[in-house]
């Protein structure tokens, strides 16, 4: 699935229109690509960590079954000696049977002198066909032990077989994936340099530069589109979750999104060092590095995840009452559309843009804007 979204991008990027639009819209394309190809190399360390982990366990396993292997051909070795051994005693038996037919039995009853001495011979006799009862039932038990030693052994055998073919599979999926990484991380190092060209050619000219800051201004407009569509909705009837404390009483009191506290552009209107023009920022840009942990600022009910144009992946957090909180420019998250988070609760990472890896946090009353700065501690 990401994989076929990077296609499409890729062929959309080849159709790209020339002029100062088409080039702000790669740049955005370009962007879109590197964040997909970041959750596929994710993907690929998660099926590779998967691959491992199975590996172990049939490295594991095969161990286990060459240990009963040799458990059981020594016990069947001992099992087979005891059975040959049972074999010379039993047959040595019947000879001599045969030796001591029954006539001579009969002669063995007929000589006793009285009853008593006809007794005791009765009773020797029906001892020594006990004695050789037994050992015909032993004879008979020790071949079925070796019989079910032997298909045992065999049984283990074919299972160690199979996790052996097991590993081997496994093992030519675990390359594979070390290759398919490998390829694609290679992929994503051109595609930043390739972002990182663009950036510079639109950051040294004035047109591109001023066509960027209007696409920032639609993606802003986008931002806002999404709070006033959320607050728009009927509410639902399902309670779901409550808010510790009324978000209203928390201004001044949030803690920081990051664990940075620096700010790059703050709250209102900005004017731009080069081009001289001013934008309304709804929100504070805050200075990050790639991978930089992003932390809800109160308990809330996760409203929207999206991905937008110059902002990347942005998560908004509902508080109740009619107020949210928005987090964009993240490459990873952490929590899902209808999850209720933790004040303090890491909720993504940072990543990185054409604009840069800073992080931009609103506040937001109904559909008005909030300054960030006096909510937070």
């Amino acid at each position: 699935m990401i994989r076929e979204e990077i296609e499409i991008i890729e062929r959309r990027i080849g159709q790209t229109e020339a002029g100062k639009q088409g080039i702000i819209r790669q740049l955005q394309d370009i962007d879109r690509k590197i964040d997909l190809r970041r959750r596929l190399v994710r993907e690929l360390e998660r099926q590779s960590e998967n691959s491992s982990q199975r590996l172990r366990h049939v490295k594991k396993r095969i161990g286990q079954l060459e240990s009963q292997i040799t458990k059981f051909s020594l016990n069947l070795i001992i099992e087979e000696a005891e059975l040959a051994e049972l074999r010379i005693r039993v047959g040595e038996r019947i000879t001599e049977m045969y030796k001591h037919s029954a006539h001579d039995r009969m002669a063995l009853l007929l000589g006793a002198a009285d009853l008593n001495d006809l007794s005791q011979r009765q009773h020797y006799l029906k001892a020594v066909a006990r004695f050789d009862r037994l050992k015909l039932d032993r004879l008979s038990e020790k071949r079925d032990q070796v019989r079910d030693g032997r298909q045992k052994l065999v049984d283990v055998r074919q299972l160690l077989t199979l996790e052996q073919a097991r590993r081997l599979s496994e093992l030519e999926r675990a390359h594979r994936l070390i290759n398919t990484k490998r390829s694609e991380e290679k992929e994503l190092r051109g595609e930043k340099q390739q972002r990182q060209k663009l950036f510079e050619r639109i950051a040294g000219d004035q047109d591109l530069l001023h066509a960027l800051l209007e696409e920032r201004k639609r993606s802003l407009e986008q931002i806002e589109w999404e709070i006033h569509r959320i607050e728009g909705r009927r509410p639902s009837t399902r309670v779901v979750w409550q808010p510790d404390v009324p978000f209203k009483n928390l201004i001044g009191k949030l803690p920081w999104p990051l664990e940075r506290k620096r700010v790059v552009q703050k709250f209102g209107r900005i004017r731009h060092p080069k081009l001289g023009t001013t934008t309304i920022n709804p929100g504070v840009d805050l200075e990050a590095s790639p991978g930089d942990p992003v932390y809800s600022v109160a308990r809330g009910h996760v409203t929207k995840i999206t991905w937008l144009r110059g902002f990347g992946n942005t998560v908004i957090l509902s508080h109740g009452d009619g107020y949210y909180t928005v987090y964009a420019r993240l490459s990873r998250i952490f929590v899902s559309e209808g999850e209720v988070t933790k004040p303090e609760q890491p909720i993504g990472e940072i990543g990185e843009s054409g604009a840069g890896s800073n992080f931009h946090f609103e506040v937001w009353s109904k559909r008005n804007k909030q300054d960030p700065l006096k909510w937070l501690q």
